[in-house]
């Protein structure tokens, strides 16, 4: 099964599939997960420090040079940002719920 079929079972299933970049020590990183967490939410994590591939979407693709990004799929589209944002974590956290 490659990563885009099992990105499209989770949205199937809980309507939004989320990916987390994230760097160890990095308190935004651990509170972004410790939300989804709480929430029920299924996410896969990925350190960029371990993966190179990771490290250069993120930077070179899109834009970003820090931790965490929070990369979410739907079934209406795709979104991303950096940082602990609790307003868009919530509303796609929403978004599962009423899927």
């Amino acid at each position: 099964m490659t990563i885009t079929d099992l990105s499209q079972r989770i949205q199937a299933r809980d309507g939004a599939s989320w990916v987390i970049y994230t760097k160890p020590n990095c308190q935004p990183c651990r509170m972004t997960k410790r939300k989804l967490d709480a929430s029920g939410i299924y996410y896969t994590e990925v350190d960029v420090t371990k993966d190179e591939t990771a490290l250069a979407y993120i930077k070179d693709t899109l834009g970003y040079t820090g931790a965490p990004v929070v990369y979410v799929s739907t079934t209406e589209g795709d979104a991303h940002w950096y940082g602990l944002n609790v307003a868009l974590l919530n509303q796609y956290i929403a978004h599962a719920d009423a899927a």
